[in-house]
């Protein structure tokens, strides 16, 4: 097996997988792919010499001869030249001109020699004068079009083929960097504003900062977790909102009020790790914080249609949100959730409803399946 990058506008870093045809498979395919390929030429040439039984068997035989020879011919090509030129430069197409070359020229000549087979074995003195090399030039064309033409489509598919490959590679290795880039920015900002509210309460509540550190090791190891995987069940996804927001109860006590919708039969549903923690933190920073009654965040989970339906509510002061052709969403919270959205290949699966004085809603709309991670 060989590794390769096809199309010189794919980076030489990126290979993909490319299984060599091996003789044996390119026998067997010549073998019973010819006698039908001779078919509609035996016919033809069976018509214009007469018409009769035995013109056909003759036109046959002589079809079957062209049909083989021409046939060999390009295989020896495609194993002998193609290939080697392929394994010498690994990260290099074969040149356009070339390969039409390649397959134009073979099969006029594979076309002469069983033109000289023909006229060893059954139409002595086929190739006996000029006129008669000129008539098998002519016949060697047609074939050379057809089977010449053919063989490079099929060549040509097989690129092309490789080539989508490659880009699909690079895609999914790129989703993959982004997923991973933003959840490393992620955890750093989750965890340096959690110490923060433990350091606020130190003076204050030395009893509930020390309850926040227990809870935070909770959360720690739910991070660490997270940071190895793509997607998490969505039972454990809640368990640690729940962690998560044990720890914001520490700190705001009965000003933190939460309330959870979650439908039956969800909980093995996979979702994007740490999807919703920025959304819930944003929700207390912005609807609970900054007011002295607190508020309320709603966490909801149902499924609608072929569809899971993920939000956060509350009722805060709200926001206008941004038009369309903004950037939708403020701070880095919803940035990195409409972003890792974006590289699971859900770039519309974020929506957010708000207005001012009535508080704001961020749904993710996911596959009721589950999200599955790139590439997979």
């Amino acid at each position: 097996m060989t590794r390769r990058s096809t199309g010189s506008s794919v980076p030489a870093n990126v290979e993909i997988e490319e299984r060599p045809v091996s003789l044996a498979r390119r026998a067997f395919s010549t073998l019973w792919q010819q006698p039908l390929w001779a078919i509609p030429f035996a016919l033809f040439f069976g018509l214009i010499y007469g018409g009769t039984w035995g013109s056909f068997v003759i036109a046959y035989k002589v079809s079957l001869v062209y049909s083989y020879t021409i046939r060999i011919a390009l295989e020896l090509m495609e194993f002998l030249v193609l290939e080697r030129m392929r394994r010498a430069r690994p990260n290099r197409r074969v040149p356009l001109g070339l390969g039409i070359a390649a397959y134009t020229i073979t099969p006029i000549l594979g076309s002469y020699v069983a033109a000289l087979i023909v006229g060893a074995w059954f139409i002595p003195g086929m190739m006996g004068s000029l006129r008669s090399v000129l008539i098998t030039g002519s016949f060697a064309l047609l074939f050379s079009v057809l089977f010449g033409g053919v063989a490079y489509a099929i060549h040509f598919y097989r690129e092309s083929k490789l080539r989508a490959q490659a880009i699909e590679t690079m895609r999914v290795e790129l989703a993959n960097a982004e997923l991973r880039a933003l959840r490393a920015q992620l955890q750093p900002h989750f965890l340096f504003n959690t110490l923060n509210a433990i350091a606020s309460l130190i003076p204050s509540n030395p009893r509930a900062a020390e309850e926040m550190t227990t809870r935070l090791a909770e959360v720690f190891r739910h991070a660490l977790r997270a940071s190895e995987r793509e997607t998490a069940p969505l039972a454990e996804e809640l368990a640690f909102l729940r962690a998560y927001l044990d720890i914001e109860r520490a700190r705001f006590g009965e000003r933190l009020v939460v309330e959870e919708k979650v439908d039956a039969g969800l909980d093995a549903v996979p979702v994007p790790s740490l999807l919703l923690q920025p959304v819930v933190e944003n929700a207390v920073r912005h609807a609970v914080a900054p007011r002295a009654e607190g508020g309320r965040i709603t966490i909801e989970a149902r499924r609608d249609g072929d569809s899971i339906v993920l939000a956060v509510a509350d009722d805060g002061p709200g926001f206008v949100p941004a038009g369309p052709g903004e950037a939708g969403g403020a701070g880095f919270g919803l940035h990195s959730v409409r972003e890792r959205l974006r590289a699971a290949g859900l770039p519309d699966a974020l929506s957010i409803t708000s207005s001012p004085g009535r508080g704001t809603r961020v749904a993710v709309t996911l596959p009721a399946g589950g999200v599955a991670p790139p590439g997979s």
